[in-house]
């Protein structure tokens, strides 16, 4: 399973690739536009990286990859990606520079094309990325994150409401329960008779991918529970959970993923009432959770759309930081 799932990674980013070598390669004009998912991630590109930093970012990437490559193989790949060709050769002319004597036959060129390509698939997941782009998950912990995506609406007089979709990928065998929490910071009931959170105002329901059980608080702005799949996972199976979080009362202004092991991405829409907008909002990226909640710490401002959401995504989260939105709410 895990073998099957590597290989499935290096297939769809060889199928990017392949759709990045058409007409002038690397450099075309559309460039920033034609890069994939898989791609973005090996090249480290964020969502905010504008167009010239998406090539800059790919280009030395895969000229980084190239080098990987054995001497017989490094030729043809700068020729396929239009290295060091001429600015108006398409794709159909470089390959016909692969042709060396009277092996000229488009067949044998398009499959040596093809070759290289799934190459630099298999050197990205094997070697580090320059802008600390995704090159491959540590295998520590039995489980990792593959995708992450939060909605937060907090649209509501008080209520809040996070959906959740989360993709996870197990390392062992028999993978019967996988531990998960959120940091939600700080609901408003959050003194009990033993100075303790309570969770009466807390409700957490899978939707669909398995169940929920054994709900505590770990800390006054994170809890904790266990999600547990229909069937134990063996190593290298991916399986997806979809659930809902409901807060009886609005919590402290910032939503964090906090993983305990790796996480491949994560996507984050927050929903605001539109009718009471914050002042301001702002980018958590990779911080302690300590200084998470701190509103006087620079950083990247973030805006609202005019249907009252912002997002934002994260790549390649690091265990024990924060990720995620902090928000300024309008004075009462």
């Amino acid at each position: 399973m895990a073998q099957e799932a590597a290989e499935a990674k290096i297939n769809a980013l060889s199928a990017e690739l392949k759709l990045l070598r058409r007409g002038l390669g690397i450099q075309a004009k559309t460039l920033p536009a034609l890069v994939g998912e898989r791609l973005r991630e090996v090249c480290g590109v964020g969502e905010d990286d504008n167009p010239g930093t998406v090539r800059a970012k790919v280009v030395e990437t895969l000229r980084r990859l190239i080098e990987v490559l054995p001497d017989s193989q490094r030729s043809t790949a700068r020729i396929v990606l239009g290295f060091g060709t001429g600015a108006s050769e398409r794709y159909t002319q470089r390959l016909e520079l692969l042709g060396s004597g009277a092996d000229r036959n488009v067949r044998t060129m398009q499959r040596r094309a093809d070759d290289v390509i799934y190459l630099l698939a298999e050197a990205a997941y094997g070697a580090p990325a320059p802008y600390g782009g995704f090159s491959g998950v540590s295998q520590d912990g039995p489980w990792h994150t593959s995708k992450l995506a939060v909605r937060l609406t907090l649209t509501g007089v008080a209520e809040a409401e996070v959906f959740e979709t989360r993709r996870v990928v197990s390392h062992v065998a028999g993978l019967a329960e996988v531990e998960h929490a959120i940091s939600l910071a700080r609901p408003a009931s959050t003194a009990s008779t033993a100075g303790q959170p309570e969770l009466s105002g807390l409700g957490i329901d899978v939707v669909a991918g398995g169940e929920v059980h054994s709900v505590r608080m770990v800390s006054s702005s994170r809890v904790a529970f266990t999600l547990r799949p229909p069937q134990p996972l063996d190593a290298g199976d991916e399986h997806e959970f979809f659930f809902r979080i409901r807060v009886a009362e609005l919590p402290s202004p910032f939503y964090c993923c906090t993983p305990e092991f790796p996480c491949e991405s994560f996507d984050l829409n927050v929903r605001f009432d539109r009718a009471k907008p914050p002042v301001r909002v702002w980018r958590i990226d990779g911080e302690f959770s300590k200084d998470a909640q701190d509103p006087l710490t620079a950083r990247k401002p973030l805006f609202l759309d005019n249907a009252g959401e912002v997002r934002t995504g994260f790549h390649d989260l690091r265990p024990a930081r924060s990720y995620g939105v902090g928000w300024q709410p309008v004075a009462p």
